[in-house]
């Protein structure tokens, strides 16, 4: 019989002598292998939960040259979008047997760029990313590339990313809400965006101008308000709005969260929303549904996103040649109209 290792840390052999089961049978049980039946699998988990047993994923990790892990670099947690396409990855992830560990950006490049190092430190299986606002260059993401580490951008993609990306179709939703307001009669739309160091806003941006090209308006450089779409920025906006000589009648915010800081601020100074301005928000967040009135926004499926982007992460980590991956798979987006932008 070979000699359990001389440590006091619990391991598989002791529960193995506890169990009067092979070691090779707790390795597998605890893996969750198929091969060990689930009567089995369940009395070793839960011998191995009360002695107090603990797996050296780095010892496992250095023999399988594989961790199971998979990097998450995000903006910022508390966007609603970001919530739900976190829940997506990690239920996704979870299918295919991988762990998530999730690193904030906060809308720095900088913080960006430590993530990106430590992920790449800790020998992830392979990583996604939602870039910050202001992420110009791909740079600090090279050591995944020029190692062969597998690099999925989802949402938010540097726009000199050549690799798998999965986005929303950014421009049809900005031209959609535009097109809206402009049915409801609207002719001065404001539109709230965010930095256009990033592709999102770009594109956003580029639909609500080819829907003013469409119906023949002008574009008017003074209505576009570009911020970090926070609600305080969201408003700041809005107080230079009603402080100016001649209001809008409708407002395109590229988030939800700028919108409601709009319909807010609205109400404090007393502009009716929609009767003065109509109001088309994005993301269709929580807010959207419980601010009175409701909010006129784009649905962009961010748990489906966040699902997609693990599937296709996850097959470009296990070479799966013989499935046709998208390189740049588009999301459908969809208008969902309510109070704000009603006649």
């Amino acid at each position: 019989m070979k000699e359990r290792p001389n440590t006091n840390k619990i391991t598989i052999y002791d529960i193995a002598q506890a169990l009067g089961l092979s070691a090779s049978t707790v390795s597998r049980a605890l893996q969750n292998n198929p091969l060990i039946n689930e009567e089995t699998r369940t009395k070793v988990q839960d011998a191995a939960a009360s002695m107090g047993y603990v797996p050296n994923w780095i010892a496992s990790s250095l023999r399988k040259k594989r961790s199971n892990i998979l990097g998450l670099i995000v903006p910022r947690t508390s966007m609603y979008f970001q919530s739900t396409a976190i829940s997506g990855i990690q239920h996704e992830a979870h299918k295919y047997g991988f762990s998530i560990v999730i690193g904030q950006s906060d809308e720095t490049v900088a913080m960006e760029k430590e993530l990106a190092h430590t992920f790449f430190s800790l020998r992830v299986d392979g990583l996604l990313a939602s870039s910050s606002m202001f992420t110009t260059n791909i740079d600090h993401f090279s050591p995944f590339i020029k190692n062969n580490i597998p690099l999925v951008f989802y949402d938010r993609v540097p726009l000199d990313f050549p690799g798998y990306t999965i986005t929303g179709d950014d421009f049809k939703g900005g031209y959609l809400a535009t097109e809206h307001l402009i049915k409801q009669g609207c002719k001065r739309i404001a539109h709230f965006s965010g930095q256009l160091t990033c592709n999102l806003y770009q594109q956003r941006l580029a639909g609500y101008k080819a829907a003013l090209a469409k119906y023949k308006i002008p574009y008017d450089e003074s209505l576009l308000y570009v911020h970090n779409l926070t609600l305080d920025a969201g408003a700041e906006a809005a107080r230079q709005i009603f402080a100016g000589k001649e209001l809008p009648d409708g407002l395109f915010a590229a988030n939800d969260s700028s919108a409601v800081a709009f319909i807010q601020e609205a109400r404090k100074v007393g502009i009716d929303i929609p009767g003065k301005i109509k109001v088309v928000g994005y993301s269709n967040d929580l807010s959207s549904r419980i601010i009175s009135p409701s909010l006129t926004t784009i649905e962009q499926s961010g748990y489906k996103m966040g699902e997609k982007a693990v599937e296709t992460l996850v097959q470009l980590i296990n070479k799966e040649e013989k499935i046709k991956i998208v390189k740049n798979y588009v999301f459908e987006v969809e208008l969902i109209p309510r109070e704000s932008s009603a006649l």
